[in-house]
């Protein structure tokens, strides 16, 4: 979406894909649609392209060709329509501050599912997976928190289009060769899967310390970011003692880092900078106990994964939901003020 009047920041976004995909993409087939329709329909129809895209690989992977083909489509679908939504409102006159916050607050959640998508379609452990699971989405969470404090919309070199466009290359490869092909081509240990994996989590830590590193230098409030540092870490921890399980973490850290961002976007909205988040600390320390518990080896088996994903679900939705229906108002009077002035 676009930047919308009373929502003004800076963005700097240096991606090598993104000019010529709406250039010789998007850009062409926008005069296709009607003019009555909605950005929003848009952007809805995308996200749920893309959740299904994740749907079918984590259900069907293996089953042959068909399930990588069926996902790369429904990915690129969902990223022609990332892409055209703003168009489309800037086209037809449709911009608004709601469209603007529902657009990057599904891209908190898209974004998980294409890191999950990712990790899966090399073959990954189920701990490797988690680790590109909760990172990549950390790092955009991260995005948007620098967004709030400091007023930047920073995107690097490899973006969410770039990520689609890896994604789309890689599903291909498994319908043709299989996801064995990632295991088969190696230099010496390395194997090709164990190099895009440590690839993904790389690139998302090497983001967030750029994003920690301007906040700083704006001498903005570095340490709220910390809780979020701090509650993935201890997901981390907690599955690789034994904790919490592989299915469990995931579902935790999408949890938080989902919240973290929507609470960053949701603050940015409303005028508001950044504070400390209770409900991550204390996520963390009950994250800590747990795994002290296991290390003393009076863990609860797979019962401590099923309440510990519940509580983060609950716990973590309400509070975005509460969250994004503040912003959602305030983003409502917003648009009224735009179209009455």
């Amino acid at each position: 979406m676009p930047e919308t009047p009373g929502l003004v920041y800076a963005v700097r976004d240096r991606s090598i894909l993104l000019p010529h995909f709406k250039r010789f993409v998007v850009e062409p087939s926008l005069r296709l649609l009607p003019a009555r329709l909605h950005p929003n329909v848009i952007t809805h129809v995308g996200h749920l392209a893309n959740l299904a895209g994740c749907l079918v690989v984590l259900l069907f992977a293996g089953r042959g060709a068909a399930p990588f083909v069926v996902a790369a489509a429904l990915l690129n679908f969902y990223n022609w329509c990332d892409n055209a939504d703003g168009g489309h409102a800037r086209r037809t006159g449709q911009c608004s501050a709601g469209g603007e916050l529902l657009d990057h607050g599904l891209d908190m959640l898209n974004t998980t599912y294409i890191a999950l998508v990712s990790a899966i379609a090399v073959g990954a452990s189920p701990e490797w997976t988690a680790l590109v699971a909760i990172s990549v989405p950390a790092a955009c969470a991260v995005t948007y928190w620098e967004q709030a404090e400091t007023g930047l919309f920073s995107l690097g070199l490899l973006t969410q289009i770039e990520a689609v466009a890896l994604l789309t290359t890689i599903l291909a490869v498994d319908a043709i060769f299989g996801v064995e092909i990632w295991t088969r081509l190696h230099v010496g240990p390395v194997t090709l899967r164990l190099a895009m994996t440590t690839f993904a989590c790389a690139t998302a830590l090497i983001g967030m310390a750029g994003n920690v590193r301007r906040v700083w230098k704006k001498r903005g409030a570095v340490r709220w970011v910390y809780p979020l540092l701090a509650f993935d870490a201890a997901v981390i921890a907690a599955m690789f003692l034994g904790a919490l399980g592989p299915l469990s973490a995931v579902i935790v850290g999408s949890a938080g880092n989902v919240f973290f961002g929507l609470r960053s976007l949701a603050l940015r909205t409303m005028g508001r900078k950044p504070r400390p988040e209770a409900g991550l600390v204390v996520a963390a320390m009950m994250l800590i106990a747990l795994s002290v518990v296991s290390i003393a080896g009076l863990a609860f088996g797979r019962t401590s994964d099923i309440v510990a994903s519940a509580y983060a679900v609950l716990f973590f939705g309400a509070y975005a939901a509460i969250n994004t229906r503040e912003s959602t108002r305030a983003v409502a009077r917003l648009d009224r003020r735009i179209s009455s002035g």
